[in-house]
């Protein structure tokens, strides 16, 4: 009897827990959804990410880029944006043992670092103000309005 209650105790906490934990994650965490468009030289990004980092501390956030459309959740406040793409390319003139190994391909960025590991690029996100556009350059020109103040 007595490890009947103890099983259902358990339940109950790790139900709660459940819910405790999707509430949180839900539109009342404060986190805005981020909409936009993301291209490279007037192409849409097929896939990438974008991450939202503040500038002045609080939370981060951050969401995936899908032919050129932002899907993303951000906190209010200005943020520092990453925006990553990859593509995948043949290796120039494998060795024998990587083609033995099946490594032809390797991943490589297609987005200059002042988009991502070095990002000059800011933005400020609130309420009335959650969709952006990105128009990157492969120079790594910042869009007019979206740089480092």
């Amino acid at each position: 009897m007595k490890s009947l209650r103890l099983s259902a105790f358990g339940a109950a906490v790790t139900t709660l827990s459940l819910l405790a934990l999707l509430t949180g994650c839900g539109p009342d965490d404060g986190l805005l959804h981020v909409s936009g468009t993301v291209t490279l030289d007037g192409q849409p990004i097929e896939n990438g990410s974008i991450s939202f980092m503040p500038v002045n501390g609080g939370s981060m956030g951050g969401g995936l880029i899908e032919n050129g459309q932002i899907d993303a959740r951000s906190a209010p406040g200005e943020m520092a944006v990453q925006i990553h793409a990859h593509k995948t390319v043949q290796v120039k003139n494998p060795s024998q043992e990587q083609i033995e190994r099946g490594l032809t391909e390797e991943t490589v960025s297609i987005l200059p670092a002042p988009y991502n590991q070095q990002s000059k690029l800011r933005i400020k996100v609130d309420s009335s103000n959650h969709h952006f556009d990105f128009d990157l350059k492969k120079d790594g020109t910042i869009p007019e309005g979206m740089g480092v103040k």
